[in-house]
Order: structure tokens, then C-alpha cells, then sequence
């Protein structure tokens, strides 16, 4: 399993697919995944055929290898060790979307809240749906 740390709210937070570390504003890192498992763990872009000025259309869906990571970090938040799952914001949209049999709990994925673009820093106290 990825590494999970404790924020200093008490906030257990991991990092689904990341090649980029995240650095909270209380000064938390939650480490990046490899390279390797960024791309494994990456949503399928399906864009429409462009109209004449370039323009397309995006959704996304989720991949058999995300599913399944899927379920062992809803595993991780049911066994009370993680409360909240960061992945990209891509990936939140095609997880609300997503009909699949017994898939409950996908509300403890959530994407970061920047709180300090020039320092890149990440909010301990709130994250996107």
C-alpha cells in the first residue's frame, strides 16, 4: 500500500496516482507515486472528433487497474486508515459518473485545493468533489 500521513488536523490523507509530491500548508509532504504507477493508474481521455476551429469535447472513465486500486483504498478507509484519497480532478468526474455494481464509497476520493499557488502549497482543511 502507498504511504499515508497525518496531517496536522488529524487528517489522514494518500495519494492515488500522483507522479508529484503535494505539500500541505502546515508543512505535511505526501509523497509522489512512481512514474510507473502514474501512468498505470491514469484515466482513459476520450475526446470527440475535433470540430473545424480544433475544438473537442473530454470525459473520461475509469480503467480495470483503477477499479481495482480503487477498491483496496475504499478498504484502507473502511479498515479506519485513511480518510481522504487525493487523484485528479479528471479522475473525480469519472468516478461520479460511474454506475458500477457495489461501488459505495467513492466520496472519500477527492481532488486538492490549492491554497498558495506561488508556493504550491495544499489546504489541510478543505479538498474538491
Amino acid at each position: 500500500m502507498k504511504t499515508i500521513v497525518t496531517l496536522s488536523n488529524g487528517k489522514r490523507v494518500a495519494n492515488f496516482s500522483s507522479p508529484h509530491p503535494f505539500t500541505f500548508t502546515d508543512g505535511s509532504v505526501l509523497p509522489a507515486v512512481s512514474n510507473e504507477e502514474a501512468e498505470r493508474l491514469k484515466v482513459t481521455f476520450i475526446e470527440s472528433e475535433p470540430s473545424i476551429e480544433g475544438d473537442i469535447s473530454l470525459s473520461f472513465e475509469l480503467s480495470d487497474a483503477v477499479l481495482r486500486e480503487m477498491d483496496k483504498w475504499v478498504a484502507e478507509y473502511q479498515n479506519g486508515n485513511v480518510d481522504v484519497i487525493f487523484c485528479p480532478l479528471p479522475m473525480i468526474t469519472a468516478i461520479r459518473e460511474y454506475k458500477g455494481v457495489g461501488y459505495t464509497l467513492r466520496n472519500r476520493f477527492r481532488a486538492i485545493r490549492i491554497e498558495d499557488r506561488i508556493k504550491k502549497l495544499v489546504s489541510i482543511d478543505k479538498q474538491c468533489l
